[in-house]
């Protein structure tokens, strides 16, 4: 499993990790000198595979087992699906997505969580980054709105901005496959903006 995280990890370093000198907006609205752009490692298939692999893993560190598996549209919507999919292909319990849409369905069954399963079905929530966790936020309450009961939370990448501790301390469990220190570029990045600013000063 450790090669199959490395993997993951260089995976991410190199198609998902921007690091810039230029601040970049993120979808918090707050700037940033990098951003983890998630999609092009959800939408990449051997580091879907490799993603599956990690969320079963960590699973397994959860107080319950789950057999459902959701979070909010689109940030957990490649996740939910191949977590279920490497669930069947192993054998084990049965694991069924439901994804919450950012709002209600203007036609048809006009659902606000497509594939909305009974009562009391225990879930784990999903999402590729966690950074305030609002949108993890979302989605837990619409999950717990519609009588799910939420057994933890695994992100792929956790910023270590706070989001985490919040989400803890009002669904229980929160766990990430990697959190923002895994990543050597983004503290070189801002050794370097700090001697950059230093040299300036005193010049």
């Amino acid at each position: 499993m450790e090669n199959t995280r490395s993997r993951l990890r260089q995976l991410i370093d190199e198609k998902c990790l921007k690091v810039s000198s230029t601040p970049i907006r993120l979808s918090t609205g707050a700037l940033s000198h990098f951003y983890f752009d998630c999609k092009a490692v959800t939408l990449d298939g051997e580091a879907l595979s490799l993603i599956a692999d990690e969320f079963l893993q960590e699973i397994q560190f959860l107080p319950e087992m789950p057999i459902a598996i959701g979070g909010l549209t689109m940030g957990a919507d490649f996740i939910t699906a191949v977590v279920a999919m490497r669930a069947f292909e192993r054998g084990l319990q049965t694991v069924h997505g439901s994804v919450v849409r950012k709002e209600p369905k203007k036609h048809g069954t006009m659902n606000h969580i497509e594939n909305e399963l009974p009562e009391g079905t225990p879930i784990v929530v999903v999402d590729d980054v966690i950074t305030t966790g609002n949108s993890t936020r979302i989605a837990c309450e619409q999950f717990l709105a519609a009588g799910y009961k939420i057994v933890g939370i695994i992100a792929l990448v956790d910023r270590e901005q706070g989001g985490r501790q919040a989400l803890e301390l009002q669904f229980g469990v929160v766990r990430s496959v990697f959190r923002k220190s895994d990543f050597p570029r983004i503290a070189d990045n801002e050794q370097q903006s700090t001697d950059h600013i230093a040299t300036a000063r005193a010049a």
